[in-house]
């Protein structure tokens, strides 16, 4: 949530999808002539996670989180415009070790410094780690490991036209939790 702005969330069951972009090739809200809409922010978020999945090696296994979408007040002293913004994850299924947390956060970490996106929040706590980054558009990322050792990485866009094209999300509302690990990795697994 942008500070002292409201928001209100809408979620839903889905998954991995959109077309695969190439990071950055997709103009921000401003940078450009076309104006970004809901459907453009939910393929670019799947852009951007996929980006930093890709970065990541060895790969672990994921699955695709329930998307979200909401709209957002804008903030006080501003016009009271109301923007739209989505959210799309990925659960990793991964074991990932204590050992192992704070390296996976480091890999993501070093990768989106690369990519020349701003870190807003690092954790580097050996049971609870977290990053959090922001790109030159305004879209946020995290990676956060939970209370059990589930982890998971999201995408959020900025402030952004409400789409015309078709429903950005289906389907009723999923507070499901993240599931628990399950997949063992000779690597991100290991208790070293």
């Amino acid at each position: 949530m942008q500070s002292g702005g409201a928001e209100l969330n809408v979620g839903c069951p889905g998954g991995p999808g959109g077309a695969r972009v190439a990071p950055g090739r997709r103009p921000g809200p401003g940078a450009g002539s076309a104006t970004v809409d809901q459907l453009d922010a939910a393929e670019h978020c799947e852009t951007l996670l996929q980006d930093t999945l890709d970065a990541v090696r060895p790969a672990p296994v994921w699955q695709g989180a329930p998307a979200r979408a909401g709209a957002r007040l804008s903030l006080p002293g501003r016009e009271s415009e109301l923007l739209w913004y989505v959210t799309r994850g990925r659960d990793l299924l991964t074991v990932v070790s204590l050992p192992r947390r704070t390296a996976l956060v480091g890999v993501v970490e070093r990768h989106w410094r690369r990519r020349g996106w701003t870190i807003t929040s690092l954790d580097a706590g050996r049971e609870r780690p977290r990053v959090a980054a922001t790109t030159p558009e305004g879209y946020r990322l995290a990676l956060r490991f939970g209370e059990l050792g589930e982890a998971g990485l999201t995408a959020t866009s900025p402030g952004v036209a409400r789409s015309e094209r078709g429903p950005v999300l289906s389907g009723g509302v999923d507070h499901c939790a993240p599931p628990l690990p399950y997949v063992s990795c000779p690597y991100w697994s290991a208790l070293v």
